[in-house]
C-alpha cells in the first residue's frame, strides 16, 4: 500500500509539473524569425532535479505531445524537435545534481545542457527543417550559424539562469507547505539504466538520420 501511495504521489506531481510546463508554453517571446523563447525547460529541469531523470524524460515527452495535439502548428516534426531539445538540455543538470546536490554540479550540468541542446538543434534542424519547411538543405545550412546557433545559446542561458534562481525557493516553499516530503526525492529504482537507454536511442536516431541525409534518402 505504501509503495502504491508513493507512485500515486509521483504521478500527481508529474501531472502538476506537466500542467505548469504546458501553461508556460503560452509565454512566448519572439526572437529570430519563426523561433520563440518559452520557459518550459525551466519547469522540466526543476521537476527533474526534485524527482530524478526519469521524471524529467517523461515530462520532456508528455508536454510536447500535448502541445502537438492542442496548440502546435508544427505537427509531428515539431514534437520530435521539442522532445530532443528538452531532453538534451534537461538531462545533464538533472543527472549531475542527482549525483551530488550542490551548486557546482548544477552549474556544470547546465553548461553541458546548453552545449548539448545547441549541438543537437543544429543537427536536427539540418535534418528536419528541409522536410517540414520545404527549404533546400543548402538554405538551411545558411541559417544554422546566424539564427539557430545564437537562439539556442540564448535560450539555454536564460533557462539556466531561471533554474538557478528558482529551484531553491520553489523546493523550500513546497517543503514548508508540506507538499513535498523527503521521501519524494527517491521513488524509482534503476533510473540510470533507463536514462542511458534514452540517451543511446537519441544518439542512434541522430546518427541514422545523418546517414540518411548523406545518402540523400531524406
Amino acid at each position: 500500500m505504501k509503495r502504491d501511495q508513493s507512485y500515486i504521489r509521483y504521478l500527481t506531481f508529474l501531472a502538476a509539473f506537466g500542467a505548469l510546463a504546458y501553461l508556460s508554453t503560452f509565454i512566448k517571446i519572439k526572437m529570430f524569425f519563426f523561433l520563440s523563447y518559452e520557459p518550459k525547460d525551466v519547469i522540466l529541469t526543476i521537476g527533474g532535479m526534485i524527482f530524478g531523470p526519469i521524471f524529467a524524460i517523461l515530462l520532456s515527452v508528455l508536454v510536447p505531445f500535448f502541445e502537438m495535439i492542442t496548440v502546435s502548428s508544427t505537427g509531428a516534426i515539431g514534437f520530435v524537435m521539442n522532445v530532443i531539445a528538452a531532453i538534451c538540455f534537461v538531462l545533464p543538470p538533472v543527472i549531475a545534481y542527482s549525483r551530488k546536490k550542490n551548486a557546482k554540479n548544477l552549474i556544470v550540468g547546465l553548461i553541458i545542457g546548453i552545449i548539448m541542446q545547441t549541438i543537437s538543434m543544429l543537427l536536427w534542424n539540418y535534418l528536419l527543417s528541409p522536410i517540414f519547411f520545404g527549404y533546400t538543405r543548402a538554405s538551411v545550412v545558411k541559417m544554422l550559424v546566424p539564427i539557430i546557433l545564437p537562439f539556442n545559446l540564448i535560450k539555454g542561458g536564460l533557462n539556466s539562469l531561471f533554474t538557478v534562481i528558482l529551484y531553491r525557493p520553489v523546493v523550500e516553499a513546497l517543503m514548508k507547505g508540506n507538499v513535498l516530503r523527503t521521501t519524494d526525492f527517491k521513488m524509482i529504482n534503476h533510473e540510470e539504466k533507463w536514462t542511458a537507454f534514452a540517451v543511446i536511442f537519441l544518439v542512434i536516431a541522430t546518427v541514422a538520420l545523418l546517414f540518411m541525409s548523406y545518402f540523400k534518402l531524406i
